[in-house]
């Protein structure tokens, strides 16, 4: 940046320069040509006014000495009487010069010849006399060009001069310009602007410094879930297995009378459902949260969905004892069919799971203005207050004893949450301890 202040600053002084020397060199020129010219032609009438009333023998050579003109005479042919710088005799016929055509014909006449080496210039001025005789008075210049040229030296040291000043305060004054913009504080940008023309800048900066600092916290707390969630995986996997090897080994080692052995392989398939579901959730959050952009979204009908629910968890919630009802209509929402799925049934059968003999679960779905909402309610055990916050954590149980007894992976309610997240939906939460739960979903209808 500095190195192109400083180059462009050095082009404009240089070319300012150059400029301004010659528009004032050819202004002066024109102004002294022009008062050159106008003495030629007073001298012109003031020899005219001697050589009519004094006859020409005042043309002496010392006369044209005390001049630096060319003073010539010409007659009426043409033919050189005198002139003060040649022989007469010596000179050519000027009957067709420009000026003494004119001189001849209108009176007078002027006429501006320039050397073959452009170097000088010549201007003529020529009066006719009374006797019919032609006077001319030339007057020898440098071209403006030789002038121009002759200035150069000049020229070239009041460059070097000003170019040599205007980068010393130029230096200066980009430092003082640059310094605060190298010494900004760019994890805070906002508490010295010294220029209010980065504030923009700085804004933004500030901005993408909060972003940068809620992802760090992003990427901490998602790398704390991350851990957990591999401890957690690492305990409820290998709690079915320990369970699975010990009985399996107490079998093979004949450790287990005959008639004991089916409630063994009893508890070996029932941890092996245990272990399989957990593996089927696991993979389900999975899902959802690496492929969320490849989901295959369209419109979904809750209604039929929540119908084969109910239906296919009738037999669970009989061998609990626990009546389920269900009302609604058709409504639909935007979203990925199956997530939808094991979402509502992920909610239907932990209020079946978690409830009291002779319990009840209520299954609602229903439009309100431009939402939809579906709805499960249990008289069932409830939630502790201080707990609900937790409840849709991975691998988090309110009651970890009962969640064994029935089955429970810990992972429902999380895949609810991904589900609800996944489709930008809402969940409301309302339980109290003992006397039951109610779990809503909010999802805008349509699109």
């Amino acid at each position: 940046m500095k190195q192109r202040i400083m180059n462009h600053v050095g082009f404009l002084t240089a070319l300012s320069i150059l400029v301004t020397f010659f528009a004032a060199s050819v202004v002066m020129y024109q102004k002294y040509n022009s008062y050159m010219r106008q003495d030629v032609k007073n001298e012109s009438q003031y020899l005219r006014y001697v050589l009519e009333y004094m006859g020409e023998e005042y043309l002496t050579e010392e006369v044209a000495d005390m001049t630096n003109s060319r003073v010539t005479i010409f007659q009426k042919d043409g033919s050189v009487a005198f002139d003060s710088k040649t022989d007469a005799a010596s000179m050519e016929n000027h009957q067709n010069r420009p000026e003494v055509k004119a001189a001849l014909k209108e009176g007078e006449g002027e006429m501006i010849r320039i050397s073959e080496t452009l170097s000088e210039q010549t201007f003529y001025y020529a009066v006719k006399l009374k006797n019919g005789e032609i006077l001319r008075v030339g007057k020898t210049t440098d071209s403006v060009l030789t002038t121009l040229l002759s200035s150069f030296t000049l020229m070239g040291l009041l460059l070097i001069a000003v170019l040599g000043l205007a980068f010393a305060v130029v230096e200066r004054q980009t430092k003082k310009l640059i310094d605060p913009i190298n010494q900004l504080d760019l994890e805070h940008p906002l508490e010295h602007v010294e220029y209010e023309e980065l504030r923009p800048l700085l804004n933004r900066v500030d901005e993408q410094n909060k972003q940068i600092a809620k992802q760090v916290e992003e990427l901490k707390q998602a790398e704390e879930v991350r851990r957990e969630f591999s401890a957690n995986v690492s305990h409820e996997l290998k709690t079915p297995l320990m369970s699975i090897s010990g009985y399996a080994e107490i079998i093979k080692n004949g450790m287990v009378r005959q008639e004991d052995v089916p409630e063994f392989a009893g508890r070996i398939y029932d941890e092996a459902s245990r272990l399989t579901s957990l593996v089927k959730d696991i993979i389900e959050i999975s899902k959802i949260d690496e492929k969320s952009g490849e989901m295959p979204f369209e419109q979904v009908d809750l209604h039929g969905l929540m119908e084969d629910i109910c239906q296919n968890l009738t037999l669970p919630a009989k061998k609990r004892n626990v009546t389920i009802t269900s009302q609604g209509s058709s409504a639909e929402v935007y979203g990925v069919r199956h997530v939808l799925y094991e979402m509502m049934y992920n909610l239907v059968d932990n209020a079946i799971r978690y409830n009291q003999e002779g319990g009840y679960v209520r299954v609602i779905l229903a439009k309100e203005k431009n939402q939809v909402y579906f709805s499960v309610e249990d008289n069932g055990i409830g939630i502790p207050k201080e707990e609900q916050e937790r409840i849709f954590e991975r691998f988090y149980r309110v009651d970890k004893s009962h969640s064994r007894k029935t089955g429970g992976t810990g992972l429902g309610l999380s895949i609810v949450k991904h589900a609800a997240a996944l489709h930008h939906a809402e969940i409301r939460l309302k339980s109290q301890l003992g006397k039951g739960t109610r779990i809503e979903v909010w999802f805008h209808a349509g699109k």
